[in-house]
């Protein structure tokens, strides 16, 4: 029999309310699992208050300015460890590391020291090889990546450079923060520059800062789904996604299949020492006879013989067959709660097999064979006995690591916020 009209009018209601209830539970769950921070900045020296100061969580969206008593707030802050960081003109940076309990309020009182006027002797000295250095600049911190393209630093007079001719170091530093234009991504990046470098004799580059991410408004529809898969892909293969996935255990099921890899001495190659004499020696014979040492092809002049052995690869790589165990890489903290220790021997050989090279990788050295993308492939080696990394896919300590292959070709034009989360 069909309920009557009534019924079916108080169902109606019943199950809006239910709706509505669960939805309030669902908020209030969501509101339970976060928590702020509140705060003040003054100078340290005058104990005055410091208006209009920056202060973020660094390499995320969560940001916000003092107000003129110096105070801020920051709401619905994630649990976890994070990095805060304050910033103001004509002072030095300040960064401190807190780990934010659900629903928990953290209060902080910041006491900034001016910054010292070393950089002034930097900025009246002229540089008639700023053009050429920013070049320089912009390969090594935003990248060659299709992405980099789309990718502006807006205030590039606040950067200044020095070269070591004997060390052959190309160091940069900012007398503001970087202000980046992603129109790849859209975001703008608000980037505290710490330390940059470029070695060219080792062919090492490093740098380290803060960034703060602003989501750039999309001018529609279009817009906002094409930078929402351009993020995706940027996400895809990455060092956060990978920081995720094994702390989460899911290497495989993520895409990432990761072998210990190892560097040994080239067997094969005398001592370096020995190569430089016997070269010497060579050189100073070149007026006399000439001599020759013998070896399994034959007869070989002494000097070719040396200068083969110089050019030969300094070490060898052996690649681990079957994957490594978790246990190998990772390990819990008891101390440091929420964090895993990463600690591993060698390198780990990380392969992302969910997506191919970039063109612009495979066609970086000129001269070389030419060949089809591949599978992504990374290296990455610690410099120190271990170090941490957090469940948003954050190595804490950015000294503790270096990165070959893929990843050191993906810079800051690939960088997404530690609060991104990729789409279903």
């Amino acid at each position: 029999m069909p309920a009557s009209p009534a019924k079916q009018y108080w169902f109606f209601w019943l199950l809006v309310m239910c709706m509505l209830l669960c939805a309030k539970g669902q908020v209030l769950g969501q509101a339970a699992g976060r928590g702020t921070v509140v705060g003040t900045v003054i100078d340290a020296h005058t104990k005055q208050p410091l208006g209009f100061a920056t202060v973020f969580i660094a390499q995320t969206t969560y940001g916000t300015n003092t107000a003129e008593n110096g105070t801020f707030k920051l709401i619905s802050l994630p649990s976890g460890s994070h990095e805060l960081v304050v910033s103001f003109l004509g002072y030095q940076t300040l960064s401190h590391q807190f780990t934010l309990q659900p629903g928990q309020q953290l209060a902080f009182r910041f006491e900034l020291m001016p910054a010292a006027n070393q950089l002034q002797e930097v900025v009246i000295r002229p540089d008639t090889n700023w053009r050429y250095n920013y070049n320089v600049f912009l390969k090594n911190f935003l990248g060659q990546t299709a992405n980099a393209a789309k990718t502006t630093i807006v205030n590039s007079d606040v950067l200044y450079f020095d070269f070591d001719p004997e060390k052959r170091v190309l160091s940069a530093e900012a007398i503001k923060p970087l202000v980046i234009e992603n129109k790849a991504l859209g975001y703008r990046l608000h980037f505290v520059l710490q330390d940059f470098k470029v070695d060219f004799q080792n062919g090492h580059t490093f740098h380290a800062g803060h960034p703060r991410f602003e989501e750039m408004k999309p001018r529609g529809k279009a817009q906002e789904k094409r930078w929402g898969e351009a993020r995706l892909k940027a996400y895809r293969g990455s060092m956060m996604h990978f920081a995720r996935a094994l702390y989460q255990n899911k290497l495989e099921a993520e895409g990432f299949n990761v072998r210990r890899l190892q560097r040994l001495p080239n067997p094969n190659r005398p001592p370096e020492e020995e190569i430089q004499a016997g070269l010497k020696r060579a050189r100073s014979q070149m007026s006399g006879p000439v001599v020759v040492k013998s070896n399994s092809s034959g007869p070989e002049d002494s000097l070719q013989y040396w200068m083969r052995m110089s050019r030969l690869d300094k070490t060898v790589t052996y690649l681990y067959k079957d994957p490594i165990p978790y246990h190998q890489i990772i390990a819990p903290d008891s101390v440091r709660n929420g964090q895993l220790k990463l600690l591993f021997s060698d390198y780990l050989n990380v392969v992302y097999t969910k997506e191919k090279e970039e063109l612009g990788y495979v066609n970086q050295q000129p001269f070389s064979q030419r060949r089809a993308p591949t599978f992504q492939t990374s290296l990455i080696t610690l410099t120190e006995p271990y170090t941490y990394i957090e469940p948003n896919g954050m190595i804490v300590n950015p000294y503790s690591h270096m990165v070959e292959g893929y990843w050191a070709f993906e810079k800051l034009a690939e960088m997404l916020p530690l609060d991104y989360t990729p789409a279903e």
